[in-house]
């Protein structure tokens, strides 16, 4: 990636989350919860059998009623763990009280001991972002993590990105190793993008 992108990818990242921390609490709880709904009445989640999803992070979309609810649907529930070399383990959870604790970068990340799942048992995967375009392009943490794991898994497994709609804008800046969304949820919509 030549500096120039980096550089604008920097500055677009940062614009995207002072956006979202903009939030109130109450308004981020609010447009949690309507973003949460959306997914459970998803085709793609209803028939999913093996779901990775994210725990929020410093204010993104909240995901704990998410997983709990994944759980009570008899889904596998599988959340992601940052190794080193950016790779992102998936590990499957069964209890969210027993099996997290905090990981990398404060993240709470399963526990290491619980054994990894192989990527291509994955049948949909949800994940966050700093900011998203309606082309279906993703603007990640700058670490990678995501982008490299779509790489394992079977490229027709549905990519959900979760995001409030002010993280929306017109154009994220992208390099060719930027992976594609098959869909974004935002408290406003569900957009569906072509693969």
């Amino acid at each position: 990636m030549n500096e120039e992108k980096k550089c604008l990818k920097t500055e677009v990242r940062k614009m995207c989350l002072n956006q979202r921390a903009a939030l109130g609490e109450e308004e981020r709880k609010t447009k949690s919860r309507i973003i949460q709904q959306k997914i459970l009445d998803l085709p793609e989640f209803k028939k999913a059998k093996v779901v990775l999803l994210f725990l929020d992070f410093r204010g993104e979309v909240e995901t704990m009623a998410l997983a709990e609810a994944t759980i009570a649907l008899k889904k596998r529930l599988i959340l992601p763990r940052c190794a080193p070399q950016g790779i992102l383990l998936p590990i499957e959870v069964s209890d969210l009280t027993q099996d997290l604790e905090p990981g990398a970068f404060g993240i709470r990340e399963p526990k290491l001991t619980l054994g990894v799942v192989e990527p291509l048992e994955i049948d949909l995967i949800i994940i966050p972002g700093s900011g998203f375009d309606l082309q279906g392009n993703r603007l990640g943490y700058g670490g990678g993590f995501y982008d490299r794991f779509f790489m394992r898994m079977n490229p027709s497994t549905p990519r959900v990105a979760l995001s409030f709609e002010c993280q929306v804008i017109a154009q994220v800046p992208v390099d060719k190793h930027d992976a594609k969304m098959t869909m974004l949820i935002t408290e406003n919509d569900v957009y569906k993008f072509e693969r």
